[in-house]
Order: structure tokens, then sequence, then C-alpha cells
């Protein structure tokens, strides 16, 4: 799955009066906020959904017509929070993201689904057959953090040839989307990669989502932690049955050259992270004097 990840996220000030409020009343206000915006999100998906009803049923007999909607839908929902513009960017990342874990699996024979959005989770594409053994299974898993990573990198060759700080924050959203994606735990595309080189690995990846959980707060970054654990724990229990010991049997070249792919890519993509966020506090100090 691609999932995948879903990186995952606002500025505003509220105004009050001075007059006549208290403290726990403005307490009480912007506690209410997040479940108005909510509840605004709902109504305009609502709306837009009855004034494109028409449109919905031509997309019904399309080829990609989940794709299209759903990839609308989300659209949409990250546009109220984040402006169109950056919303397009992110949203076309994504779709880059699932079409290399479509090409991989085109690659090796596999047939999948069209990528389908789910806002503010990711989107991600279901296989119509299952992998035969951990190397078809790595193969899929390292394809969309591979063309996924080569678009991030080609924001920032953007944003150097433009000068424009979209370029460079659309680079670092794509590089924090794709690292995330290569946790090694799990459904999540480094669970996938680890299978070919160690399964011993999605313990590490483990305790990343757990520091990365706690540090941030996130209930996703929870929910794909739980997740992960328990479909840890189950492969590991099964893994010396006949069956397994074939599946995640891996030549070790390979081994070697996945884990080696594995690495670099990891390093690329934080690397550009890191320098990216720096840029982008600059060029945010800069702004403010």
């Amino acid at each position: 799955m691609e999932d995948k990840n879903r990186f995952d996220e606002h500025e505003g000030q509220d105004s009050y009066s001075l007059t006549g409020d208290n403290p726990e009343s403005e307490s009480v206000k912007k506690k209410k906020k997040p479940f108005k915006s909510l509840g605004f999100i709902l109504v305009t998906l609502v709306v837009i959904g009855k004034l494109l009803k028409p449109l919905l049923v031509l997309l019904k007999f399309s080829k990609f017509g989940a794709t299209i909607v759903s990839m609308f839908v989300t659209l949409i929902a990250y546009s109220l929070f984040f402006g169109w513009k950056f919303a397009l960017g992110f949203v076309i990342l994504l779709l880059i993201h699932e079409n290399g874990h479509m090409l991989a699996a085109k690659k090796i024979g596999l047939p999948v689904s069209k990528p389908i959005f789910i806002p503010f989770m990711g989107a991600f594409i279901t296989m119509k057959e299952m992998p035969k053994n951990a190397r078809q299974e790595a193969i899929i898993g390292m394809g969309g953090p591979l063309l996924g990573g080569l678009a991030s990198l080609a924001c920032f060759f953007l944003y150097d040839t433009f000068n424009e700080p979209y370029w460079l924050a659309l680079g670092y959203t794509g590089c924090l989307l794709n690292l995330f994606n290569l946790v090694p735990l799990g459904f999540l595309d480094g669970g996938r990669i680890a299978t070919s080189i160690s399964l011993w690995l999605w313990i590490p990846g483990a305790a990343v989502l757990g520091v990365l959980g706690y540090k941030t707060g996130s209930p996703l970054i929870f929910l794909v932690l739980i997740l992960g654990l328990f479909e840890g724990y189950k492969v590991f229990k099964n893994r010396r049955n006949t069956s397994a010991l074939q599946y995640y049997q891996v030549d070790s070249s390979f081994r070697l050259r996945m884990g080696l792919a594995y690495m670099l890519l990891v390093a690329i993509l934080g690397t550009g992270m890191g320098l990216s966020l720096d840029m982008l506090d600059n060029i945010r100090r800069t702004q403010n004097f």
C-alpha cells in the first residue's frame, strides 16, 4: 500500500472581541473550530457530488472512473487547507508514486488495479494476483518510492530553474511522503522491500513509527503502527512454515542489490528533505524581515 502515505498539515489566526469575552469561552470556541471545518468539508463534498452526478454516471463506465473521481475529491479536500495549487501538485506526486507500483507490477506480469485516492490518507492500488515470492513483492514495493522520489527531485530542479519556492515546498513534501513509505514495516513500501532483505528490519521499522507517532501525535501513524505490528506478528509466527520458507527464499545477489538500492534511496530522499527544509526556513526568515 502504498500507500501509501498517507504526509500526511495551517496558518490562521482567530480574532475575538476584547469586550465581554472570557478566556474560557474563547477556549471553547477554538475547540469547536475543527469540527466546524470538518462539517464545512463534508457539506462541500456533498454539494459537489450533487452537481457532478451526471458526470459520475459517465465515469462509472470509464476504465479510469474511480481514479478520476477519487483524485478530484482528494484535490478538493486538500485545496480547502493548502490552496488549489499546492493540492494539485501533491495529488500529482501521489499519482506518480502509485504509477511506479503499477509499472513495477506490469514488468513482472502481475495485474493490479488503477489507483484509488483517499483524502488525508494517500492513495493505493490493489493486486488482482498476489506476488509469488518476496522478490516480486520487493520489486513492486520499490517501484513507488523510486518513481515518486525521482518526481520529488525533479521539483528541486524546477525550483533551481524558476526560483519559485512552490517547487521547493513540493519537493520537500514529496521526499517526506516517499521516505515515510520506506519505513520497513508491514504494508508500507519499506516493509515490502524488507521481505527480500531481512524480516528483522521490521523491528527497527516499528521503533521508528513509534517515535514518529509519539513526536507528532498523529493518529494515522499510530494506526499504521498497529496494523504493521499485527501483520508482523502473523508473518513471524508462520515464518518457518514450508510455504513461507519458499516465499522468502531470495538469492543473495538480489538481496544485496535490493539492500543497497534501498539504503541509497533512503539516503538521497533524506538528504533532499533536510536540505529543502533548511532552504524553506531561510526563505521564511528572509520574508519576515
